[in-house]
């Protein structure tokens, strides 16, 4: 998911009227050709790159009345197939329908909280998002999973998401302060589908410079805008041997976190080659059911045109799955 920081990708939401359809029923013509409508605005107009995103939404609408979706009957069989012929067409794994009644529900209430701070002059949206600040976020430990030192001293961090907010500020750097003083660092972020961070990169400031340029985050606009580490950390940097641990279910923050700090020469990246998937995705509630996923942002190293789109992160040591700590633990003995 999802941030207003370049490792998140936006929770822009946009209002869409349908009626309630259970996943079990039937679902008229008419309620199909409002949903395929409303997707296709929608990528249309919000994905990264213009012309693409009119192709995309040109090439949805082609496929809808040639009749691709007709084997489905209801919501909940139909997303599938949407996202197959979205993802084929786009080469883009953030390009996805997905039927989830409650979160639909919940981006609506959270565009509708927006919509009415907005209108109380309140002249930002509210910080209370989702994906940071939802119940889900504190269940999972917003993403911190374990946390523990190894045999040899050497500090172990397992991260299932990047979820950083300032709920989770306390518990990133109690963690941090626990591996302190340890000889070297695994940070595992295998099966880390991404997140991002409400404030900032404050991650990364535990291992680069303050100011130090991360990545340049382009805009359906054109506008390009550098992230930075952040310059407010107070707590104890950690500078000793950095190893991260990816595969093939790392994705898009997760990627970007070890892309950055693979670049700065910070951390040596061990596994298999991660997702490929650099663009950064926003959820649209499509109706009470649906909800697309559209790429609105792409992340680039500055200066250039490159990212991990696509291509995923190669591990400057490649391993077998299963092998990968004991492998980092073997490179650290051998130092």
């Amino acid at each position: 998911m999802r941030t207003s920081n370049l490792f998140l990708c936006f929770l822009t939401l946009i209002a869409v009227a349908s009626p309630k359809v259970a996943a079990s029923q039937d679902v008229s013509k008419k309620e199909l050709d409002a949903a395929f409508a409303t997707m296709s605005k929608l990528i249309d107009s919000t994905y990264v790159f213009p012309e693409k995103g009119h192709q995309i939404a040109l090439h949805l609408q082609q496929e809808y009345k040639k009749g691709k979706f007709s084997g489905a009957k209801n919501w909940k069989g139909i997303d599938s197939l949407i996202t197959r012929s979205l993802q084929e067409f786009s080469h883009d794994g953030h390009m996805y329908v997905r039927y989830d009644p409650k979160t639909a529900k919940e981006l609506s209430a959270y565009m509708a909280k927006q919509s009415a701070n907005e209108a109380d002059s309140a002249g930002s949206a509210s910080s209370d998002n989702l994906f940071h600040y939802g119940k889900e976020a504190a269940a999972k430990n917003f993403g911190f999973q374990e946390v523990r030192v190894l045999d040899g001293n050497i500090g172990y961090l397992k991260v299932s998401e990047i979820n950083i907010s300032e709920k989770s500020l306390p518990i990133l750097f109690a963690a941090m302060r626990f591996v302190s003083g340890t000889e070297a660092l695994i940070i595992d972020l295998r099966d880390n589908g991404g997140g991002g961070s409400a404030v900032g990169n404050v991650f990364e400031s535990f291992f680069l410079p303050k100011e130090t340029p991360l990545l340049a985050f382009k805009a359906r606009t054109g506008n390009t805008e550098t992230e930075r580490t952040v310059n407010w950390l107070l707590e104890k940097k950690y500078d000793k041997p950095l190893f991260i641990i990816v595969n093939s279910g790392t994705a898009s923050a997760a990627e970007a976190f070890a892309y950055a700090l693979q670049r700065h020469r910070r951390a040596k990246v061990v596994g298999q080659r991660s997702a490929g998937g650099a663009h950064m995705n926003s959820w649209y509630p499509v109706n009470e059911d649906l909800f697309i996923s559209v790429s609105t942002g792409a992340p680039t190293w500055p200066g250039t045109d490159e990212n991990w789109e696509q291509k995923g992160i190669n591990p400057d040591y490649p391993v077998k799955s299963g092998s990968e700590i004991t492998h980092v633990i073997s490179l650290i003995k051998s130092k």
